[in-house]
């Protein structure tokens, strides 16, 4: 044979197998998170999302050496979930996720409840079988939630060994009371399980499932010993791979709107993980539905207009652009979002118009998911902004959390105003949107201990146009749940109306925007951060 011509083969032989083996060490991970019950495309024109089109996407990427991963929050945000809480979801997710973590919205309806869904006694059907982790659930054995829930697992993933964890947050104000106390430190949970899959199980990547939001994921669970890449949410946040300590931290926002591509390379002799590239594709119109799913979730469809009626065909209002319900959507300095004005006000007119007068109305930005979005708004648009959070109950109404009206001193509103404010840095989840209250405050001030001011301005705070008065007393409509959040903090109300019948968020926002029909709520500066100026 000739020199050059044997040379030539020897070197695309060379070629071939170096290119072989570093596909060997490929892993390809598709990751969603925080999917909050959106089954059907949504937005103008249906534009985002949708399950049928997340279908199609997974199966085109999906392949020998690829895993598909859920974050958690599959429960929660739609008449989906009000209607069949969770189940028909969960089951067909069997079919495109290998793994799903525990999300925190998944115990909303207390521990005992999520065992009946998981199990199928809610829908008089069969079992759950997608495997679900939550490492740092603390639960007595042969509690009947381990029969779905593991703290960790292990798949071989076209021949790499890959070791698998999730944490929940432990956050006080995502839970009733039974919930958070079997719920443990994650990052200690993560520390065992991670060394237990990398030093015992001899696993060559570890990949934790965090629910934790990306600030913990980056300055706590980065820094936990053993963990390869973290696939996160909770926060909803859009994140392009980024490497914190070493560890590869990935987030694909929010309602199925994205889905996460991430490629890593795996080196088994020097036992590290790489990146390699990471795309995050939406999920949008471009995007044909899996037809397989089509007449399934015609029949979830169904059965939601025959319990709720013309949900998502049948006009309310019209926005005249999109209202956000984001800080981060607002111009600085202020703090009070387009939509959350626009629940705050509904809360109070509902409740007034039902006959009780109040001075002010409250809600936490946390309660208020989704922005509604320019031009036609139909019920589910409504649903998805004010969702029903039940955190512990079954609920007796699918129609959304229930209105009450406190009694409050002026003393502990401007306390509650302080600790809405006190960790802006990190979550606007606790910051209140309001009606009837303008305020001031100062980010760049220290938060000040429960029940003193630091960053709130007690001069600036007007209740109707005038100064509160701290020994004065105020009627303030809230929601339910927020009302039980104040208590736990010792703020509790001198007297409590529980209206009736019921006035619940979603029913006096929806006929706040019936009444208005042409929606143009701004941020107005109801709310404002002095700092920020």
């Amino acid at each position: 044979m000739n020199k050059k011509i044997f040379s030539g083969v020897l070197a695309l032989v060379f070629l071939l197998a170096f290119a072989w083996t570093c596909s060997a060490d490929e892993l390809k991970i598709l990751h969603v998170n925080d999917t909050h019950s959106h089954l059907f495309p949504f937005g103008p024109n249906d534009d985002f999302g949708g399950l049928a089109r997340m279908s199609t996407l997974i199966k085109k990427l999906k392949g020998d050496n690829v895993l598909t991963l859920h974050s958690g929050d599959v429960f929660v945000g739609t008449f989906a979930f009000n209607r069949y809480f969770g189940y028909p979801e969960l089951k067909i997710m069997e079919q495109l996720y290998d793994v799903m973590c525990l999300g925190n919205h998944e115990f909303d309806f207390g521990i005992d409840t999520l065992v009946d869904i998981l199990k199928g006694e809610e829908s008089q059907s069969e079992e759950v079988e997608l495997p679900i982790l939550c490492a740092n659930l603390e639960l007595p054995a042969g509690h009947p939630l381990f029969d779905f829930v593991q703290s960790q697992m292990i798949l071989e993933v076209g021949g790499i060994r890959v070791g698998l964890l999730g944490v929940v947050t432990t956050d006080e104000y995502n839970y009733s009371p039974d919930v958070l106390a079997v719920l443990s430190d994650p990052y200690q949970a993560a520390g065992e399980a991670a060394y237990s899959l990398k030093y015992v199980e001899g696993c060559d990547v570890v990949i934790c499932l965090s629910h934790l939001g990306l600030i913990p994921d980056r300055q706590g669970l980065s820094q936990v010993p053993g963990i390869d890449i973290i696939v996160g949410g909770h926060s909803h946040d859009l994140v392009e791979a980024e490497i914190v300590n070493g560890k590869i931290i990935v987030q694909a926002g929010e309602f199925g709107k994205y889905l996460g591509e991430l490629t890593v390379d795996v080196n088994t002799e020097n036992n590290s993980v790489s990146l390699i590239e990471h795309t995050l594709h939406p999920i949008n119109r471009r995007v044909r539905k899996d037809p397989t799913l089509l007449q399934k979730l015609a029949m979830i469809k169904n059965g939601i207009l025959d319990f709720f009626g013309p949900v998502y065909s049948q006009s309310v209002a019209k926005a005249q652009w999109d209202m956000e319900e984001r800080l981060g959507e607002t111009p600085p300095p202020y703090r009070d979002t387009a939509l959350g004005n626009l629940v705050a006000d509904a809360i109070k007119t509902g409740v007034s118009n039902a006959g009780y007068p109040v001075d002010c109305a409250i809600e936490a930005s946390g309660f208020i998911a989704h922005k509604v979005y320019k031009g036609k708004i139909v019920g589910n648009d409504i649903l998805r902004a004010v969702p029903y959070f039940p955190y512990g109950r079954y609920p007796d109404s699918r129609w959304g959390a229930a209105i009450k009206v406190a009694l409050l001193a002026g003393q502990q509103i401007l306390a509650g105003l302080e600790f809405s404010v006190s960790l802006v840095e990190y979550t606007d989840d606790l910051c209140l949107q309001v009606s009837g209250i303008t305020f001031e405050y100062d980010s760049s001030k220290p938060p000040a201990p429960l029940g003193s001011l630091s960053r709130v301005d007690p001069f600036s705070v007007k209740i109707n146009g005038a100064p509160i008065n701290p020994n004065g007393l105020y009627w303030v409509a809230i929601n339910e749940h927020l009302v039980e959040f104040l208590q736990s903090l010792g703020l509790v109300p001198f007297n409590l109306i529980e209206p009736s019948p019921a006035i619940y968020e979603y029913i006096a926002v929806h006929d706040f925007m019936k009444q208005l029909k042409k929606v143009t709520y701004t941020s107005e500066g109801r709310i404002v951060d002095n700092a920020l100026k």
